[in-house]
C-alpha cells in the first residue's frame, strides 16, 4: 500500500480538484468540462481541514493559506467503498514555474456512513477521525 500510495502522490490527479481558501471557506470543484461542481464528499473534505489536528494543515491554517484537496482515486472493500483524498498545496517554482502538489496528508472517506479515517502513512494503517 505505501508504494502505491507514494506512485499515486506523484501525479496529477484526473478526477478534479477542490480548494478551501483558510481565510474564508470557499470552494471550487474542478471538473474536465471545465464547470464547477459539487460532490457529496466536498463538504466532508472542508470540514475536516476546518477542523484537522494535522500539523502541516494547522500551519497552513494559520497562515491563511489556501488548501487543496485531490480525489486520487477509490478503494472497494467487502464492505464499502472509500474515496481517497489527497490534501495539500499546489507550489511552484520562483516565477511560477515546475507546478506540483505538496501533500499534507491522505484521508479516506467511507462512501455508505460518510466517515473519515486519516492515513498513518508510519503504520499504514487507517485511524478513524474524531472531531
Amino acid at each position: 500500500m505505501l508504494v502505491s500510495l507514494l506512485t499515486l502522490s506523484c501525479r496529477p490527479s484526473e478526477k478534479g480538484n477542490s480548494t478551501v481558501d483558510s481565510a474564508k471557506q470557499s470552494k471550487v470543484v474542478s471538473s474536465k468540462e471545465g464547470r464547477n461542481t459539487e460532490n457529496w464528499y466536498d463538504p466532508i473534505v472542508a470540514d475536516y481541514i476546518k477542523q484537522s489536528d494535522r500539523e502541516l494543515i494547522k500551519a497552513h491554517r494559520k497562515r491563511g493559506e489556501k488548501i487543496e484537496w485531490l480525489l486520487d482515486s477509490t478503494e472497494k472493500t467487502d464492505s464499502t467503498n472509500y474515496y481517497i483524498f489527497n490534501i495539500g498545496q499546489t507550489v511552484t517554482d520562483e516565477g511560477h514555474t515546475n507546478p506540483r502538489f505538496s501533500s499534507n496528508g491522505w484521508i479516506y472517506v467511507d462512501s455508505l456512513s460518510k466517515k473519515v479515517y486519516e492515513y498513518d502513512l508510519p503504520n499504514d494503517r487507517l485511524v478513524l477521525w474524531t472531531k
